[in-house]
C-alpha cells in the first residue's frame, strides 16, 4: 500500500512538473521588472567593433552619446512608448501630407542606433536603425538650424559626389519635380523638417568599404540634438542600406535589441549570410506588400493567451496589397499594434485570464487600456504566443508584453485604427530577428544581447 501511494505521489509530482514546464503563465510581481539605472560608463569604450557584426544601442543606454542628462532608464522607455502614436500615424498615412520619399517620414522616439564611417578619411556618425526607412541621410556642414554638434564634413573628403536630377539613383526616387541637384524633402507630422541633397560617398562598415554608397545630406532644417542626427534604413527600397551592399552582404542581416530591463546590455547587428548561423533559429515566411513596399510582411495567422487561442475573424491577417492588410514586423516602432478585431479579442482573452480587475484608467499611456495595480501582490499573468506562417510560434516573455511603472502595469499592444498590424521593436527585445530577404524567410531565435543563448 505504501508503495502504491508512494508510486501515486511520484505521478503526480510529475505532472505538476510538466504542467509547470508547459505553462503559459507567469507569476508577476513588483520584484519580476529590476530596472536598472546604471551610471558607470568606464568600460563603454569596448563597445567600438571593426567587423561586420556592429554593436547596436539605445538612444538613452548608459553608453550613449544622447542620452538625456538626469532621465532614468525607465523613463526613456516611458518616453519612447508615448512617443509612439506618432510614428504610428505616419506609417498608417494618416497625415494630410506625406513624405516625397515613402518611408522617410522622421519620428520623435526614434530609439536604436549603430556606428558608421562616411568619407575618405573616414568621419564616424551615429545612425538610427530603422527597417520602416529606406534612404540613409546625414546632416551635412553646412547646415542650417541643424541642432547637431555631429555634421559631415563634405569638403574634406576626397570622394563625395552630389547627385544631379538625371542620375539614375535620383529617378529611382520619383520626385514629382527636380531641377538641378537631385533634393527632397523629409517630413514629420505633417511639416517639413530637413531638406535633403542626394549623394554619393564612401561607406565605412566596421573596416569594410562600400564605394559610391548613396545617402542624402541634410542641409536645413530642425535636426534635435536629444537624438541621433542620422538614420541608416533597412527596408526595401533599391536605395536602402541592405539593397545597396547586396553583393557585400546579400541582403541578409539580424539584429538582437537590449532588454529594457536591462540598460547596461548592447545589442548587435549582423550582417550578410553569418546572421543565419544562429542555434535555435525557426523561419517564416517573409511577404512584401505592394500597398507598403518599403516594410517587411509576416504571415501572422493566429494569437494565443496562455493555453487559449483567440477567436479572431477569418481574413483578418490576409494579405491585401491594395490596402496594406497584412502584418509587418519593424525595428522603429515601439510596441505591437493589432488590428482592433484581433486587438479586441486578444485583449479581452487576456482579461478574463487575470484574477484581479483592470483599472478604470491609467497614468501611463492612453495608448493601453489594459492596466493594473500591482503593489505588494504577486499575480499570473498568461503568457502571449503569436503563431505565423510554417508552424513558427513565437512565445513572449512576460518582459515583451508587459509594462511596469510605479506599482501600475500594463499590456503593451494597443489598437490599430487601419487594416494592418506592426509588431514593434518591445516585443522583439531579447531575440534574435534574422531577416533572410533573397530566401523570403524571417527567422527568430531567444537570445541575450551580450551573446549567450537563453535557455530553452
Amino acid at each position: 500500500m505504501a508503495k502504491r501511494l508512494c508510486l501515486v505521489l511520484v505521478c503526480f509530482l510529475l505532472l505538476v512538473c510538466v504542467w509547470a514546464e508547459n505553462s503559459k503563465f507567469a507569476r508577476v510581481n513588483l520584484a519580476s521588472f529590476k530596472w536598472k539605472d546604471a551610471e558607470d560608463t568606464n568600460n563603454c569604450s569596448a563597445l567600438e567593433s571593426e567587423t561586420s557584426s556592429l554593436i547596436v544601442m539605445h538612444i538613452q543606454s548608459k553608453c550613449s552619446p544622447f542620452r538625456l542628462p538626469n532621465i532614468t532608464w525607465r523613463r526613456a522607455i516611458s518616453e519612447s512608448i508615448k512617443g509612439d502614436t506618432q510614428r504610428h500615424r505616419a506609417m498608417m498615412k494618416e497625415d494630410a501630407d506625406l513624405p516625397l520619399i515613402y518611408g522617410n517620414t522622421l519620428f520623435q522616439q526614434r530609439e536604436y542606433f549603430i556606428k558608421l564611417g562616411f568619407g575618405t578619411p573616414v568621419q564616424s556618425f551615429y545612425t538610427l536603425l530603422d527597417t520602416g526607412s529606406d534612404i540613409a541621410w546625414i546632416p551635412c556642414n553646412p547646415c542650417s538650424n541643424c541642432l547637431t554638434s555631429q555634421l559631415f564634413q563634405p569638403s574634406e573628403s576626397s570622394t563625395y559626389n552630389y547627385l544631379s536630377c538625371a542620375s539614375q539613383q535620383c529617378q529611382l526616387l520619383n520626385l514629382s519635380t527636380c531641377v538641378d541637384n537631385c533634393t527632397f524633402d523629409l517630413f514629420y507630422s505633417g511639416a517639413p523638417e530637413v531638406h535633403v541633397l542626394l549623394s554619393s560617398e564612401t561607406l565605412s562598415v566596421g573596416s569594410q568599404p562600400v564605394e559610391d554608397f548613396v545617402f542624402g545630406c541634410a542641409v536645413s532644417g530642425v535636426i534635435q540634438n536629444y537624438s541621433a542626427p542620422g538614420l541608416v534604413g533597412f527596408g526595401r527600397h533599391p536605395l536602402s542600406f541592405p539593397s545597396q551592399t547586396a553583393t557585400l552582404y546579400n541582403r541578409t542581416f539580424s539584429y538582437c535589441l537590449p532588454s529594457v530591463l536591462s540598460p547596461d546590455y548592447t545589442g548587435s547587428l549582423v550582417l550578410g549570410n553569418e546572421a543565419l548561423s544562429v542555434p535555435s533559429l525557426q523561419f517564416t515566411p517573409l511577404y512584401s506588400n505592394a500597398f507598403n513596399p518599403s516594410y517587411y510582411y509576416v504571415g501572422l495567422n493566429g494569437i494565443s493567451v496562455g493555453e487559449e487561442l483567440v477567436s479572431i475573424p477569418e481574413g483578418t491577417f490576409t494579405l491585401d496589397n491594395s490596402t496594406g492588410r497584412g502584418t509587418a514586423i519593424d525595428s522603429g516602432t515601439t510596441i505591437t499594434w493589432l488590428v482592433e478585431s484581433a486587438y479586441n479579442a486578444t485583449r479581452d482573452s487576456f482579461r478574463r485570464q487575470v484574477s484581479i480587475p483592470t483599472l478604470p484608467s491609467n497614468p501611463i499611456s492612453t495608448l493601453f487600456d489594459t492596466c493594473y495595480n500591482l503593489s505588494d501582490v504577486e499575480v499570473g499573468f498568461p503568457l502571449i504566443t503569436l503563431h505565423f506562417n510554417d508552424d513558427l510560434d513565437w512565445t513572449l516573455p512576460m518582459e515583451n508584453s508587459l509594462y511596469l511603472e510605479s506599482s501600475v502595469i500594463c499590456l503593451t499592444f494597443t489598437t490599430s485604427r487601419v487594416e494592418w498590424s506592426i509588431i514593434g521593436n518591445y516585443q522583439q527585445q531579447n531575440f534574435r530577428i534574422v531577416y533572410d530577404v533573397p530566401g523570403s524567410r524571417l527567422g527568430i531565435a531567444p537570445e541575450n544581447c551580450d551573446g549567450s543563448m537563453l535557455a530553452q
